[in-house]
């Protein structure tokens, strides 16, 4: 007991100091936060983000094939982190729970939301796929630049399905630079097991 106490104590004191360095706050490196030496882990480096593994080079994800995970979600990719907390359904449309962080150190960006679908059910036998765009009224990132090093929370707005309780979607939005290079994100989530929340 005295030793798991002493273990947790110096466990402690090591964290704290390697966050701060020559008196600087420095990221942690966890490997299980999406982040390795301070970068996001991007497709193709096998790191975990959000507890959904990314993609490692040759798996089937990185062929094209999705895997589905249950909520939050999170996708990294070229000093760009979305990750979807939650979903929730009102009268008329879906509402997504994001963070998109802009891990960049001097681009800003803004999501593209003419990009934004949603398609439930795709490639799922016995279930018909339906595709939404974005909702009309999206106060939380229209015209909303996230700055390099700072990140934009919201609700983004999509029409709603017609089916009520699909088994899975997957929300697309494009996130473009100042430089008009452009970044799609596609985010599979299991609604097996989920309870939309409702207003």
């Amino acid at each position: 007991m005295n030793k798991m106490i002493v273990g947790v104590v110096l466990g402690s004191l090591i964290v704290s100091g390697s966050l701060i360095m020559n008196g600087k706050a420095v990221p942690p490196a966890l490997p299980d936060s999406g982040m390795a030496a301070g970068k996001p882990a991007l497709p193709g480096d096998g790191g975990i983000s959000g507890g959904v593994k990314v993609p490692s080079a040759g798996s089937g994800e990185s062929r094209g094939e999705k895997a589905y995970a249950a909520l939050p979600v999170t996708s990294s990719a070229n000093n760009l982190e979305v990750t979807l907390h939650a979903v929730r359904l009102k009268a008329g449309t879906a509402d997504f729970e994001l963070t998109i962080r802009n891990l960049s150190d001097r681009e800003a960006v803004t999501a593209d939301l003419e990009s934004v679908s949603v398609v439930t059910n795709e490639d799922l036998p016995g279930r018909s796929a339906e595709k939404v765009r974005a909702a009309k009224i999206n106060p939380d990132f229209t015209e909303a630049v996230i700055r390099p090093g700072k990140e934009r929370y919201g609700w983004l707005s999509t029409e709603v399905w017609s089916e009520e309780a699909p088994a899975r979607l997957t929300l697309n939005v494009t996130i473009r630079g100042n430089n008009g290079e452009e970044q799609a994100f596609s985010i599979p989530v299991d609604c097996r097991g989920l309870t939309f929340r409702t207003l």
